[in-house]
């Protein structure tokens, strides 16, 4: 074999195998997305008020921040009303209460759908689920007191 020809050979190996490095896997990495579920999609304003949720597709340990909209309008991050803390285990779930009655938002919610935004410790958006809030049933004497009017 010529120089030439060594020298041609050498330059289109490197060639294909540049070519071959920098196309990367060729399968395609799969990612779990990232789901968030409610465990009472609807609930009862009162003191005693609880929001369950669940997520999976976190990644492991990921800092999570909870937030809702009042009826003003102003956004709140629950985090500080969340038992436990929701921190995503080795596979990426958490499971999480929201203590809506004993961390005073009852106050700051009428009845109505609003939506949790979850985002990560930069506040980006990860998942949104929504929540209906009812309005607890009336008591008698409010009943006694309409039929008046």
């Amino acid at each position: 074999m010529s120089k030439r020809s060594l020298g041609m050979l050498v330059a289109v190996f490197l060639v294909g195998l540049l070519i071959v490095a920098c196309a990367g896997p060729t399968k395609e990495v799969k990612t779990t997305p990232v789901s968030v579920f409610v465990g009472t999609p609807m609930v009862e304003l009162s003191k005693t008020a609880k929001v369950q949720f669940y997520g999976t597709g976190f990644a492991p340990k990921q800092e999570l921040q909870f937030l809702f909209k009042d009826t003003g309008g102003v956004q709140s991050i629950i985090n500080s009303a969340l038992v436990p803390e929701p921190v995503p285990n080795a596979e990426g779930a958490w499971v999480t209460a929201w203590d809506v009655g004993g961390g005073g938002y009852v106050s700051l919610i009428n009845p109505g759908t609003i939506m949790i935004t979850i985002t990560d410790k930069d506040y980006n958006t990860l998942a949104q689920v929504p929540v209906a809030f009812v309005a607890p049933p009336k008591k008698k004497d409010d009943k006694k007191k309409e039929e008046k009017k």
